[in-house]
């Protein structure tokens, strides 16, 4: 495979993360509990023990992996970088069913089984160009995946974009919202007014 084309799979890739978070809300993939239970999730320091809740520790180190090929580190944190896997096993622990956590258990083993079908090799030891390869796949059910799969791993998407951008790294250095990037500076030089009250004209 070219350089070109992981760069127009990787581009493909965070294309559909962009969109994730909104489809989770509208679709009814982030339940209406979600914000309360995200609010009481505290994240294990490095190096601590996390007690799992619904995916076991070799799914979640898998989902670790998925959720830096998701959201990767650049300038600032990766999702796994800030235990974004964490999250998403305390929020399917407190906002979803068992069939979601068996759907997500399942589709972090449909990751697993086909990579190692496909390159001969566990996800987590593959290079980040062929994970964003193989999870674009998964984006777009091509061989060997299904519709289903693919609305399984949408779901597992927003979560990851959830727990992210409602983490302190994502609100704080990621959604810093400027209406002038840059600052703003006038063109009118100030030269004081007399304070108005409130009969004032406009």
């Amino acid at each position: 495979m070219t350089a070109e084309h992981m760069n127009q799979s990787r581009r493909r890739f965070l294309q559909g993360v962009l969109i994730s978070l909104g489809a989770g809300l509208s679709n009814g993939f982030i339940g209406e509990n979600a914000l309360a239970a995200a609010l009481s999730y505290r994240a294990v320091p490095d190096g601590e023990p996390y007690q799992t809740k619904v995916l076991s520790n070799e799914q979640l180190m898998m989902l670790k992996k998925v959720c830096n090929t998701i959201i990767p580190t650049t300038e600032t944190p990766g999702a796994g970088d800030i235990g974004v896997h964490g999250f998403i096993d305390h929020q399917l622990y407190h906002c979803y069913d068992l069939n979601v956590h068996s759907r997500m258990r399942a589709i972090l083993s449909v990751i697993e089984t086909s990579s190692l079908r496909i390159y001969g090799y566990p996800f987590t030891e593959l290079d980040s160009e062929r994970q964003v390869v193989h999870l674009t796949r998964l984006e777009t059910a091509a061989e060997p995946f299904s519709e289903q799969q693919r609305a399984d791993f949408k779901q597992l998407k927003a979560l990851v974009c959830f727990g992210y951008y409602t983490s302190e790294t994502g609100a704080s250095q990621e959604l810093v919202y400027q209406a002038y990037p840059g600052g703003f500076k006038g063109q009118i030089a100030y030269r004081g007014q007399a304070g108005y009250g409130s009969l004032a004209y406009y």
